[in-house]
């Protein structure tokens, strides 16, 4: 199973996640990567409440948080996987530690749409180094529920400041419903997807808008492990509003994210020559 990407990242691809807030990562793991990962998704399907803690969109489709916690495949694939190079390499970052993973299988025929929201208003934290890899374990497209995202509305939210809550009362408010600029000329921004296939990866910007509808696909299920990883400008900020993590507490405002909850997963390799 490979520990380094199966391709290098690209100039190109670094300068696509700048300017869009998210980047297609095409064969980032081998396949016995995709066929060890596929057989722990399937039994935490079976039994997920043995495995981590249910997440908010968690019945019309499966979904999961924290496995990397505890022993096992998610674990191993936090920690041996490509997934923080790939990462650090492409958000420029000198250092990649863990946050936190996120399973979501949507079944066949599943109803459950994921509204248009910001990774950035769940997270206790501030700072653009704090990206989603999302790696798909199953044929993406758009029948069975892809992500579509908003490229490039990332940086209208950092030069201004734009910080969303999930209710009219906390930041800026909720993040805009994207929905009602499709078809729109005058739209400033791009919506893009990706279909994929099993081992390959999206990153995305915590200020990313994105959105995934219902599968509506009678056989493929669509199945995608996040995984949120912090780099070297993340501070602690919590406003009250944020998702708490499991066995943290202690939160000190603007200071550096550290600790046994989010251990450092790859560092950026010195030449010898500098």
């Amino acid at each position: 199973m490979n520990r380094d990407p199966l391709v290098p990242v690209s100039a190109e691809q670094i300068e696509t996640y700048r300017r869009d807030g998210v980047v297609v990562i095409r064969n980032m793991i081998d396949a016995e990567w995709v066929r060890t990962m596929q057989a722990a998704i399937a039994q935490v399907v079976a039994t997920p409440n043995a495995f981590g803690m249910l997440g908010p969109s968690h019945g019309a489709m499966t979904s999961v948080c924290h496995m990397w916690r505890r022993p096992g495949a998610f674990r191993d694939y936090v920690f041996n996987s490509p997934i923080a190079a790939v990462t650090g390499q492409v958000i420029g970052a000198d250092t990649i530690r863990m946050y936190h993973d996120h399973l979501f299988v949507k079944p066949p025929n599943s109803p459950k749409i994921m509204p248009w929201h910001c990774d950035e208003t769940a997270w206790p934290v501030k700072g653009e180094m704090a990206p989603n890899i999302w790696t798909a374990f199953s044929p993406v497209n758009a029948e069975n529920g892809r992500i579509e995202f908003v490229a490039g509305y990332h940086r209208y939210c950092v030069e201004r400041g734009l910080r969303f809550g999930f209710r009219a009362d906390q930041a800026d408010g909720p993040c805009p419903d994207f929905e009602k600029e499709r078809g729109n000329a005058a739209f400033p921004y791009r919506f893009v997807a990706y279909d994929l296939e099993p081992g390959d990866a999206v990153v995305f910007h915590p200020h990313t808008p994105h959105f995934s509808k219902g599968n509506d696909s009678k056989a493929l299920a669509r199945i995608g492990l996040a995984v949120r990883l912090f780099g070297d400008d993340v501070r602690w900020y919590n406003p009250g509003y944020k998702a708490p993590i499991p066995n943290v507490s202690e939160m000190p405002e603007g200071q550096p994210v550290d600790g046994e909850w989010f251990p450092v997963l790859w560092r950026r390799r010195v030449s010898a020559a500098a």
